[in-house]
């Protein structure tokens, strides 16, 4: 068996056939595991760079059960421990969490009655805001709670996302947990023992009823068969050739799903200025999207960390900007919100997910016209050996470390009930 990625989707379908007694092999293109699971240590600071929360620890995430035999530390965040700064400094967080949420529950209604009517095509969710309430996105109360929220949650931008279509998917229960010595635990738990060749680009997959072909640096791998757990990101850009071409169903859903653009932005500090007790720092910033939200590292460390974020169209920008261009953008609003005493960061560390050749985005959301059909359809095979994994083949649980885990299970059964039949 070929396993294409050694991400959370190809490492579960790995473990998951071995642990069967079958021969698996898993080509990487990275030299490090984990796919969008990465677990950068810089300064000494444990930093994940891709995925940061179990989201839902509860209720059976599968995550929490792979946490607890990694022996892997964690720490339940608080959603409620959060302070909200306007654009001048002025601390609005009851205001905001008065006013600007009543105001976007309201919206939220407005939009989903009107998306119930099965006679109004699809639209972006902006353009629906904008037709229920057309001074709704002037509010820097409601622009705050959409972009912190809404765009941070689903990775993608207003300007994109599916008005009907944004909200459908579902998540486990409980208080989202973060991983102070870093989210690679889980990776690392579910190689061990697994033949994995690290630097191995595909480059090519041929399929027929009877075998698959796999192309790596001039290397080709045969296999009954092959579970391809490329982040859609990749598979939009064409960068691996498959024969026969992939089907028009197939391409019109990868057409219809979005890549968010979000990138984190890891700043360091020589000491702490702002309330170190504060899990979370709100900013009613100028551009929507652009520093928005900080995460406390001190909450659960003592590493003198902010994390901000570039959501929406803002992850292109701030992926753009060098270190330096970085520290001068941000410095400002760090100044408005903490005062004279806040420092400019001594590093300024971006997590670029757009320009990576091996993801070309962060995580999937419902674009304008997506429905749950099209994540089927990017789960679906192709003939009878080629399957499919990854966070955007899972129709509940898309844009999640827990969905992806849970698409390559589930791949992994496929070829093992295909293999007994």
């Amino acid at each position: 068996m070929i396993v294409i990625g050694a991400g959370i989707a190809g490492l579960a379908a790995a473990r998951a056939l071995r642990q069967a007694g079958l021969v698996v092999t898993v080509l990487e293109a990275r030299q490090r595991i984990g796919g969008r699971v990465w677990t950068d240590v810089n300064d000494g600071v444990p930093m994940d760079v891709g995925a940061g929360w179990i989201h839902g620890p509860d209720g059976g995430n599968p995550i929490t059960a792979l946490a607890r035999q990694a022996g892997a530390a964690t720490y339940m965040t608080n959603d409620d421990s959060v302070m909200v700064f306007d654009a001048q400094g002025v601390d609005v967080t009851d205001r905001q969490f008065s006013e600007g949420s009543k105001r976007v529950a309201a919206l939220r209604r407005a939009v989903e009655s009107a998306m119930d009517d099965d006679a109004v095509s699809d639209t972006s969710l902006a353009a629906a805001i904008r037709a229920a309430d057309d001074t709704a996105l002037a509010d820097p109360y409601v622009r705050y709670e959409l972009t912190s929220n809404l765009e941070f949650d689903t990775g993608g931008w207003l300007e994109a996302l599916s008005a009907r279509n944004h909200f459908n998917d579902d998540k486990y229960p409980g208080k989202d947990v973060l991983f102070p010595g870093g989210y690679a635990a889980i990776p690392k738990l579910l190689a061990a023992g697994i033949d994995i060749k690290l630097g191995s680009v595909v480059s090519a997959i041929r399929h027929t009823d009877s075998y698959v072909t796999v192309e790596s640096g001039g290397v080709s791998y045969t296999a009954d068969y092959a579970v391809v757990t490329l982040p859609l990101g990749v598979l939009k850009q064409k960068s691996v050739v498959f024969s026969p071409d992939l089907s028009a169903g197939k391409q019109a859903s990868m057409g219809r799903i979005g890549i968010g653009r979000i990138n984190k932005v890891f700043l360091l500090f020589d000491k702490a200025f702002w309330p170190i007790k504060t899990q979370y720092f709100g900013f009613h910033s100028p551009l929507r999207g652009r520093y928005a939200y900080f995460v406390n590292y001190r909450t659960f460390s003592d590493i003198n960390c902010l994390v901000t974020f570039g959501f929406g169209e803002q992850g292109e920008a701030v992926e753009a900007m060098t270190e330096a261009q970085l520290i001068a953008d941000v410095s400002p609003a760090l100044k408005t919100m903490f005062g004279a005493a806040a420092l400019a960061p001594r590093r300024a560390i971006a997590t670029r997910w757009n320009s990576d050749p091996f993801a070309r985005g962060a995580y999937t959301f419902a674009g304008v016209g997506a429905t749950e059909r099209d994540h089927l359809s990017l789960a679906a095979p192709e003939g009878k050996r080629l399957l499919f994994a990854g966070e955007h083949t899972h129709e509940i649980y898309r844009a999640t470390v827990h969905g992806a885990y849970l698409s390559g299970l589930r791949e992994a059964k496929r070829i093992l009930a295909a293999a007994s039949a």
